[in-house]
């Protein structure tokens, strides 16, 4: 076996390995919860939520703690912009997100976008 075929041959098992990785079940209706796994950055499974900015600016944050509140502005979005949600916090004040816009992930006010 070549190395060519040997490479070849790697590239098909590492893609077959992450397609398998994709078939992750729907979750089911009427559930509560906006994703499942372990709601870390680090975690590549974990599925987020389609979701939209309904307020006419809303700041995405670094870090939130129930506690301190957000801080660590990171960029301000403003109405209609996309965002994916990853989840909501437990006081559902605060949801860790995605910025497609600008390809960045924080934390946003959770009065300040909508479910898709």
């Amino acid at each position: 076996m070549t190395f060519t075929s040997v490479k070849r041959a790697c590239a098909v098992v590492a893609l077959a390995a992450a397609a398998g990785g994709l078939a992750v079940a729907p979750a089911e209706a009427g559930t509560t919860t906006v994703q499942s796994g372990s709601g870390t950055i680090g975690d590549p499974w974990v599925p987020t939520r389609a979701a939209h900015i309904t307020c006419s600016s809303a700041t995405l944050f670094g870090n939130y703690t129930s506690g301190q509140g957000h801080s660590d502005p990171i960029d301000t979005l403003v109405q209609g912009n996309y965002i994916g949600v990853r989840y909501i916090t437990s006081d559902h004040n605060s949801a860790d997100v995605f910025w497609h816009g600008a390809s960045k992930w924080g934390f946003l006010l959770r009065s300040c976008f909508s479910l898709d």
